[in-house]
């Protein structure tokens, strides 16, 4: 009941707010341009387009919510960690990032080449 109860305050968000009808538009946008990509077989363009809305949508929750996190109590800076976590974390996914990203390219090297070895050929 308390979702029911604190529902308008998203919902006016949703529609009221300036960025509201802009963000509506583009979103519809996307959803026609998916439609005709795949209608004609686009199936890269389609992907991106449905990709794109799926991310306006997102953008859309998140800002019919803000400055809430969990309206109407929770604030997105009472829900924040302190500063030093924060700085923790970046450096963490730094150092994570260092380390992972080099083992994806060589990954993806291998297994996604052009000319992969481990195709076995039949002779035709």
């Amino acid at each position: 009941m308390l979702a029911l109860r604190y529902a308008p305050l998203v919902r006016d968000g949703l529609i009221f707010a300036a960025w509201a009808v802009p963000l509506h538009l583009l979103t519809a946008a996307a959803a026609i341009t998916a439609l005709v990509a795949l209608w004609y077989r686009r199936w890269r363009a389609a992907r991106l387009a449905a990709a794109v809305q799926v991310s306006l949508i997102l953008w859309g929750w998140a800002l019919g919510q803000y400055p809430y996190v969990l309206p109407p109590d929770l604030t997105i800076a009472a829900a924040a960690a302190p500063a030093a976590t924060l700085r923790l974390v970046l450096g963490a996914l730094a150092v994570g990032a260092v380390v992972l990203l080099p083992s994806l390219y060589y990954l993806f090297r291998v297994f996604k080449g052009r000319h992969p070895s481990s195709v076995i050929r039949h002779p035709s």
